[in-house]
């Protein structure tokens, strides 16, 4: 089994990853690795290994589906806030509506108190006074006058 020295630097490269994570690699797999004289680590990869043909993709699936799960609840709260907003838009035309209603409603309660109390100053006639005086002298309309009671004794 024959092995390749690769530094960090060039397996980052390689796989399509940061250094920090082709260290977290390395130290994963268990392969060796050493300080050279120029103080630069180098890695023995094992040329049988997979994992130096698989490039690492930029987006996992779960990312991206989680991404795409994001997109989608962007986009469907941007149309809430905009059916909101419409709303909002449409009752607010209302509100400013009912107020015109409410406002030429109290003018015209205002008028129609005036007239009451002008209507009410003069002394009500009666419709038909012939009739009104008959009742009366029938007895139609008179309360009459109640008595003591004289069984009881205190008044």
């Amino acid at each position: 089994m024959t092995r390749q020295r690769f530094t960090y630097q060039e397996l980052a490269e390689q796989w399509g990853i940061t250094v920090p994570a082709a260290k977290q690699r390395v130290r994963r797999a268990g392969w060796k690795r050493g300080k050279g004289n120029d103080g630069i680590v180098r890695v023995l990869v094992p040329e049988d290994t997979e994992r130096m043909e698989t490039a690492v993709s930029p987006k996992k699936p779960a990312e991206s589906q989680a991404l795409e799960t994001l997109r989608a609840t962007v986009e469907n709260l941007t149309g809430v806030t905009v059916r909101q907003a419409q709303r909002i838009d449409d009752l607010t035309t209302a509100l400013l509506d009912s107020r015109e209603q409410n406002a030429a409603l109290r003018e015209r309660l205002a008028g129609l108190e005036a007239r009451k109390t002008t209507e009410t100053t003069e002394p009500a006639q009666p419709q038909n006074p012939e009739a009104t005086e008959r009742r009366l002298q029938q007895g139609y309309g008179v309360t009459p006058k109640r008595s003591r009671r004289r069984w009881w004794p205190f008044g």
